[in-house]
């Protein structure tokens, strides 16, 4: 691997589309409710679907403004992998791992890979990416796969195990 830094930041394109489909669906909700003129008891803040939209979309809404604030991403040098969000930083250095898993947990094959793990040697809980939740995920996993070279454990399934 070279010199430079590979930067892959947290995917946030599923909430921007979350707030669309919902604002869209409330947007909808409402004309055809003013077309259609209920005349039901129910005032407009009464109705529980426009409620239950409403909260929806500004529960992806807050979501979303958490996700931006915090900025999490993952950089890839050399020597090491640096975790960083706005109120935490992480560095895992090559030296500390024990071994590195690529693939499912359960040992069952899958089309795709889905997580990575790091297994450190001093700790006992390991670390695990979750791929599909950074931009360019198959980019990130052959980096982690070239970066982690002979630490790479394939798993072996259970139905093999004897």
């Amino acid at each position: 691997m070279d010199e430079e830094k590979h930067i892959y930041r947290a995917r946030l394109d599923f909430l921007y589309q979350s707030i669309a489909v919902y604002a869209a669906t409330l947007v909808l909700y409402l004309l055809i409710r003013s077309i259609a003129h209920w005349e039901t008891s129910l005032s407009l803040w009464q109705d529980p679907i426009l409620l239950l939209l409403s909260a929806i979309t500004l529960l992806a809404a807050v979501a979303l403004l958490y996700n931006l604030f915090m900025r999490r991403q993952i950089e890839v040098t050399q020597h090491a992998i640096h975790f960083t969000s706005r109120v935490r930083a992480r560095t895992i250095e090559r030296e500390q791992i024990a071994s590195v898993q690529i693939g499912p947990a359960s040992g069952r094959p899958v089309r795709r890979v889905r997580t990575v793990r790091i297994r450190l040697k001093e700790e006992r809980r390991s670390v695990r990416i979750r791929l599909a939740n950074f931009e360019r995920g198959r980019k990130l996993l052959s980096e982690l796969r070239e970066w982690s070279g002979p630490l790479v454990v394939n798993r072996v399934p259970r139905r093999a195990r004897a």
